[in-house]
């Protein structure tokens, strides 16, 4: 389906495989090179799921989300992550990520965090010198989901509001793709620590013996029970 977008001209593919740049850096050229083609800029990646309703269970549009007049004096729109543990599934199989992970956490520390759309034709540099495309510079006019304009400011995020929209985060999907995630690094990491990674995994997924082994038998360890079976912040 997306090839169809791309024959259409309606996506474009930027290939920056051995490039060195922090996303924020990235985020920035990008925006510079797009920003009179856009209206909005949503900076989130392709397996996080936007969804947004004007009431509970009643799921909207962009267009008409975006269409709310308190979204008028934006030029930011910050959205919380919710995030979506592992279900207690070990494996990868082929099935939609909506389908296999359904049951979000809404206690999970790292609902904080925030992604950010963009109002197009800004003269000011977004993201520029911040690390992170998390959030935008504080001079920047950001709202919450709901369209209330952020005054206090915080550079890592904000207090989880899932009353209007949020995106679905699915941070380590399964033991075994998060195995394959921590092999391959990202931009910001190529080198992933196992023992702390690991760690990371059980903060946001409830501890069992069978998702321990897979990570023993990936990367050839002994893990003690008791350093992990108590890191889950969830509920």
């Amino acid at each position: 389906m997306l090839q169809e977008y791309i024959k259409n001209k309606k996506v474009d593919i930027i290939d920056i495989i051995g490039i060195s740049m922090v996303p924020a850096e990235f985020f920035y050229h990008i925006y510079n090179n797009y920003k009179d083609r856009c209206e909005w800029f949503g900076f989130f990646d392709f397996d996080e799921y936007l969804e947004m309703h004007n009431e509970p269970g009643k799921n909207i549009d962009l267009k008409k989300y975006l269409s709310n007049p308190s979204f008028d004096k934006c030029e930011s729109i910050g959205f919380n992550w919710l995030m979506c543990p592992d279900n207690n599934l070990l494996h990868y199989d082929e099935r939609p990520l909506l389908e296999r992970f359904p049951f979000p956490n809404y206690n999970d520390n790292a609902n904080g965090y925030v992604k950010s759309m963009i109002r197009g034709k800004l003269d000011r540099i977004p993201f520029f010198p911040l690390k992170s495309s998390h959030r935008p510079e504080k001079n920047i006019k950001e709202c919450d989901a709901n369209g209330n304009l952020i005054t206090n400011y915080n550079p890592f995020g904000m207090n989880p509001n899932f009353e209007h929209a949020y995106l679905k985060h699915f941070n380590t999907k399964t033991a075994e793709e998060y195995v394959n995630k921590i092999k391959r690094g990202d931009l910001m990491n190529k080198d992933y620590e196992p023992m702390e990674r690991i760690k990371c995994f059980f903060s946001h997924n409830k501890f069992t013996d069978e998702k321990l082994k897979i990570f023993e038998k990936a990367f050839n360890l002994i893990l003690n029970r008791n350093d992990y079976k108590n890191l889950y912040n969830g509920n």
